[in-house]
């Protein structure tokens, strides 16, 4: 077993350097934006890798008989590493980390986290990590997302979608991420086909102006090849061969 000092995110600057944390609210598509971002990074010939350190819902993912983001995230980045590193902890009911955990009688171990993040830190020049929903909802060890984000204190992507409650509870988020010294960019993701341009644009400038924070850019909607689509789009936002997000 690792040494704790080894283990802790917190003490080791090269697993944090590697990290980009991509955030958002329900719905606001983080896990088609990882998918795309992982076949971008292909495509250059750069792999990176994913995890998604908690995750909910099995129940649902064998009852649609679908893949588990983890496992999405396995195929489209390439992946050989066992899908328990990418995601070590798959609850079986959509319920918020910490109440599912419970239900499934498992207590969250927060350096076991630290350590599978760290081992896939050694084996890709960047870990994109997926986030829960929101920032203030108990994740684990009595810690919420925020409070575990402070300590690990990574690049952030923050998704938003198109809408007055997208657009409150991001400014929201921001503002508390911001306070809490994270620096953050936007990417504002049409994922449910918004077709009212004046909105968008509203949207777009009071995220920059109120949330103080860049946008890296806007993804359309797409119909089919979500994927695909995805990687294209971000292709001219983000530079190549992979960003250095406090500086672009």
């Amino acid at each position: 077993r690792c040494t704790a000092s080894k283990n802790d995110l917190r003490r080791s600057r090269g697993a944090m350097n590697t990290l980009t944390c991509v955030c958002g609210t329900a719905g606001s598509g983080k896990t088609q934006v990882i998918l795309g971002m992982l076949q971008l990074a292909r495509k250059r010939g750069t792999p990176i890798g994913a995890c998604k350190p908690v995750d909910v819902g099995d129940i649902d993912y064998q009852s649609q008989d679908q893949a588990s983001d983890a496992e999405c995230f396995q195929e489209t980045g390439g992946m050989p590493e066992h899908v328990s590193l990418i995601n070590p902890y798959l609850l079986n009911e959509s319920l918020p980390p910490q109440l599912a955990a419970e239900r499934d009688g498992i207590a969250i171990d927060l350096k076991l986290l630290e350590t599978r993040i760290n081992e896939l830190g050694s084996l890709y020049p960047r870990i994109l990590v997926e986030g829960p929903p929101g920032l203030l909802t108990p994740f684990v060890e009595s810690r919420n997302w925020l409070e575990t984000l402070q300590m690990w204190h990574p690049q952030l992507i923050w998704v938003c979608g198109i809408g007055a409650e997208d657009l409150e509870l991001s400014l929201l988020s921001l503002h508390l991420l911001q306070q809490s010294g994270l620096s953050v960019k936007i990417l504002i993701n049409n994922s449910k086909g918004c077709r009212d341009r004046e909105l968008i644009q509203y949207q777009w400038l009071t995220l920059e102006e109120k949330a103080e924070a860049s946008v890296l850019g806007f993804i359309p909607y797409f119909k089919n090849d979500l994927v695909g689509q995805m990687c294209s789009a971000l292709d001219g936002m983000i530079e190549e061969p992979w960003p250095n997000l406090e500086t672009s």
